[in-house]
Parts: structure tokens; C-alpha cells; sequence
């Protein structure tokens, strides 16, 4: 049990790089963990403050239907469904696709207490998100409801097991996926579509469940219903914690740590095997000698950072999950015109929120694929290679902006052009739908360069370190956030003003936040990725 502990602890303080500012005695390093330690503490009260303001509205509404059990009810689907997307792709990374494998297995370590450190180190995370989410709703249920002492005892046991099923079932569909690629040349892609196709099968199958209309049109034992039959033990949730049936609680309880222990126990048995049919790849036998192709330094490093990005398939899922959601939401409105969705949800003036609000909304899954925040901390230890290359290098971060403006910028046209046909927009707001957006892509791919000089994680283990949990990551997202709340909450105060104006004004601004981050890295770039 001590080596599974110390394995996890070190796992976890490696995956944010505290490990080395914890020891280091270098002040730029404690510095660098200081502003780490605020950048999340930040976004734990951020999503905190949402996740509050989000029950409460919804309790509102629960409140006079004499439902208030389904906001638990909901919350623990919604704390679910995203761990088990967060999981999906991040899993086999995590248990399996890390670098010192060998490293650790060749340790005086039992395999069961490995696979117990990296299953641990999956629910640690899975959790941290659990309770942001799960502790504010169980606070407005407190203050709504005023339940007894069992209900405050009952919610915080079952709040350390809500996590547990959806990382098995992640697991085990991200594992297959993995597997099931491996057996084929082009295994990367396979596994990108495959990842990609479960994860939009959930999504609409989430949303087009029998008798959806019947679950709007009722929302008391309609919704519930729904929510039931999306995932059962919601039900054995509600009745323990608002019910306070013992009964509910010991097979919530039973059915989740059994299973957890079950898993474990089997991945313990043939974890090696699992990991060795993941890591086959099958390499073409035929090789073909062609002419030499010579482009110019700046191309040649786009090919390589391009093939670098399409290498890994947690870097890619991780960061244009945000576009294709975009892409995804984009088609549907073409289905569902906004009056109508407005008339469902009960929000009257949706249409227009959405047609002056779009390119907002639209920028925000933008700045969620941003790839240069962990594009410098993926060099990992091959760094030096670009850093004494006989290339400019303005050249080379220039070129990691280039590959995330490909990635962003198609899908972002394609869906602003679908937005405006499905919104109906006029001119102007058909503009600023396309620029501002774009103006975004560029700030963000800039701004995570940027980031990462400055919080670069060179010595990680795991890929899912570096793109998920890097403080690079973590950072240049809260700043592209706060970007996008700078002019929402304008056009809040000002509500006297046309939103087109503030839209304008905003886009000129963050035009010349661009122009001064792109002279930062034309004359700055090179001192700070030399200090690295």
C-alpha cells in the first residue's frame, strides 16, 4: 500500500510540475509555482462560482415543481458524462502510453501496486472535477431544501464514488479503441475517428432519447425519467442522498466499489499483455525511394511540427474536441432554428442573445483548442535539437502558430458560415461573426506560445501530462477566458449600447494585443527559448 501511495503522490505532483518547484531552490521556479498555485486556485473558485449560479438557476425552477432531488440528479449525470469524456482519451495515456515504463516496471514493485498508481492517479483527477461540481449544487439543495444531518453525511460519502463507473467504462471503451487501431497500418487515425465517432454517438444519443418530447413538454417525471434511463444508478443517488434509503446507499456504494475492485484486479492480471497489444504498431515493409523534396526552413519546420501534432492522438482529441463540438453545433441549428430552441428551453429573446452573443461563444471554443500551449513542453528532451538547428527562432514558434491556425481556422469558417445561415444574421453581424472569431484564433495561438516560454514542462512521462494538466495549459486558458468575459460582461453594464459597437471595439482591441504579442515573440522569442 506505501509503494502505491508513493507512486500516485509522485505521479500527481508531477503532472502539474510541482515535483520540481517544490524542491528546486531556484527563485524563477517558485515564482512560477506561486503563480501557478493562483492561476488554479482561480479556476477551481471560477467554475466553483458557475457551477453555483448554474444550480441555483436551475433550483429556481425545481423549486415550484416540487422536484428539487432532480437538480442532484442532474448534476451527478452532467459530473459523469464529462468524466467519462475527459476519461476516454486520456486513459490509455494515463495507464498505459508512458514513457518510463520500463523504468517503473523494472522497480522491486509488485504490477498490481503499479496499476493501482495510475487507476488512483485517473480517480484523483476525475474527482478534483467531481467536487467542484457535485459541492455547490449540494449547497443550494442545503439551502433550498434545509435537510437533515444525514443528508450532509450521505452526500459526502457517495460524492468519493460518483466518479468511479464512468472511469471504468472510459477505460475500457478508450483501451478497446486503442487495441483495435493497433491492428491496423494508419492506427493513429483509426483511433482519432473511432474516439471521435463514440464520443458524438454520445452526445446525440443524449439528446435523442424516446419520448423527447414528452420529457419537455412534462418536466416533472419526464425529466427524471430521462435521467434514469440515461444512467441508472442516478436513481439509487437520489434515494440515498435525498431519500436517505440505506438500502439505495450500500448497492450505490456496493456496485461501484465492487466494480472498481473487479477492474483493478483484472487489469492487474493482463496489464502487461494490454500494454504490449496497444504498443504494437504494424510499420509498412515497402519502401519506396523518391526524389528529394527541398522547401524553405519555416515550411519544413510547419511539415514537422504538423506530423508531430497528428502523432498523438491525445494532443489532437485534446485540442480540437472544442472545433469539432463547434462544427457539431453549428449542423444542428440548421435543424433546429434558434426560435424553436428558445421556446423549448423558455428563453424567449434566445434568437437574438444568440445572433449578438454568437461570435463571443463561437471565440470561446476557439480558445479551448489552443495546441501551442503544450507545443514547446512536448519537445520534452529533444529540445535542444531545434534550439541549435541553423534556423531563425522567430521560425520556429511561428510555425506551432501556423499548425494551430490550421486546425482551428477551417472548421472555424465553415461553422460561422453555417451559424449565419441557421441565425439568419445581417451583414454586420455576419462579419463580426467571421472576424472576431479569427482575431481570436490568432490571439490564442500567440498567447499559448507565450505561455508555454514562460511555463514550459520539459521532463513529463506522459503526453496527457503535457496537454492536459501542464500549467501552460491551465494558464493560457484562464487568460482566453477572462478575454471572452472582458467584453461579455461590457455588454451586461451596457446595456444602453449596441452590442455590434462593443463587438468592434473589443475586436480592436484584441487586434492590437495581437500585433504587441507577435513583436514580443519576434523580439523576445529567442532569449526565452534559449533560457530553456
Amino acid at each position: 500500500m506505501i509503494n502505491t501511495w508513493r507512486l500516485t503522490r509522485l505521479q500527481l505532483l508531477s503532472s502539474f510540475g510541482l515535483n520540481k518547484a517544490l524542491h528546486t531552490k531556484d527563485v524563477r521556479e517558485r515564482r512560477k509555482l506561486l503563480l501557478l498555485s493562483i492561476g488554479i486556485l482561480a479556476g477551481v473558485l471560477m467554475i466553483a462560482v458557475v457551477s453555483f449560479g448554474y444550480s441555483f438557476m436551475m433550483a429556481l425552477t425545481f423549486e415550484q415543481m416540487g422536484r428539487m432531488d432532480l437538480l442532484l440528479a442532474i448534476m451527478m449525470a452532467i459530473t459523469s458524462i464529462v468524466g467519462f469524456f475527459t476519461t476516454i482519451y486520456k486513459a490509455s495515456g494515463v495507464l498505459f502510453s508512458y514513457k518510463d515504463y520500463d523504468l517503473v516496471m523494472s522497480l522491486p514493485i509488485k504490477t498490481s501496486h503499479v496499476v493501482a498508481s495510475r487507476v488512483l492517479q485517473l480517480y484523483v483527477l476525475t474527482l478534483f472535477f467531481t467536487v467542484m461540481v457535485m459541492l455547490p449544487a449540494g449547497m443550494v439543495y442545503a439551502i433550498k431544501v434545509i435537510p437533515g444531518a444525514l443528508f450532509y453525511l450521505f452526500f459526502l460519502m457517495t460524492l468519493l464514488f460518483i466518479p468511479l463507473l464512468p472511469i471504468i467504462a472510459a477505460t475500457i471503451i478508450g483501451s478497446f479503441i486503442s487495441w483495435f487501431s493497433s491492428l491496423f497500418k494508419a492506427s493513429r487515425m483509426i483511433s482519432l475517428v473511432l474516439t471521435f465517432a463514440v464520443i458524438i454517438a454520445f452526445m446525440v444519443g443524449s439528446f435523442t432519447l424516446n419520448g423527447n418530447e414528452q420529457v419537455l413538454a412534462d418536466m416533472g417525471t419526464g425529466l427524471a425519467d430521462m435521467i434514469f434511463k440515461l444512467y441508472p444508478l442516478t436513481a439509487m443517488y437520489v434515494d440515498a442522498v435525498c431519500s436517505y434509503r440505506i438500502s439505495s446507499l450500500l448497492l450505490f456504494t456496493a456496485i461501484s466499489v465492487l466494480s472498481f475492485i473487479i477492474f483493478a484486479a483484472v487489469l492487474g492480471t493482463r496489464y502487461k499483455a494490454i500494454h504490449t497489444g496497444l504498443m504494437t504498431s504494424h510499420e509498412s515493409s515497402k519502401y519506396i525511394m523518391k526524389p528529394l523534396a527541398v522547401s524553405s526552413p519555416f515550411r519544413a519546420l510547419y511539415k514537422k511540427e504538423l506530423g508531430r501534432y497528428f502523432s498523438s492522438s491525445i494532443y489532437v482529441l485534446n485540442t480540437s474536441i472544442g472545433m469539432i463540438l463547434l462544427l457539431v453545433m453549428s449542423i444542428a441549428l440548421l435543424f433546429v432554428s434558434s426560435e424553436k430552441l428558445g421556446e423549448l428551453i423558455e428563453i424567449p429573446q434566445l434568437s437574438q442573445y444568440l445572433s449578438t452573443l454568437a461570435p463571443i461563444i463561437v471565440s470561446l471554443f476557439v480558445t479551448l483548442s489552443c495546441t501551442t500551449s503544450s507545443s514547446i513542453s512536448l519537445e520534452g528532451k529533444h529540445l535542444w535539437i531545434l534550439k541549435s538547428s541553423p534556423v531563425s527562432k522567430q521560425s520556429i514558434l511561428l510555425s506551432k502558430v501556423a499548425v494551430n491556425l490550421t486546425i482551428t481556422l477551417p472548421v472555424l469558417v465553415v461553422s460561422c458560415v453555417l451559424l449565419m445561415i441557421s441565425l439568419r444574421t445581417g451583414w454586420t453581424e455576419s462579419l463580426l461573426l467571421l472576424v472576431i472569431p479569427l482575431i481570436y484564433a490568432c490571439y490564442s495561438a500567440m498567447m499559448g506560445v507565450i505561455v508555454n516560454l514562460k511555463l514550459p514542462n520539459l521532463e513529463w512521462t506522459s503526453e496527457v501530462t503535457v496537454v492536459k494538466q501542464s500549467a501552460a495549459v491551465i494558464v493560457s486558458m484562464f487568460i482566453g477566458i477572462l478575454s471572452l468575459l472582458f467584453p461579455f460582461g461590457i455588454s451586461l453594464l451596457l446595456t444602453h449600447v449596441n452590442d455590434n459597437l462593443i463587438l468592434l471595439g473589443d475586436g480592436m482591441l484584441m487586434v492590437a494585443i495581437c500585433v504587441g504579442m507577435f513583436r514580443y515573440i519576434q523580439t523576445k522569442g529567442d532569449e526565452l527559448l534559449q533560457k530553456l
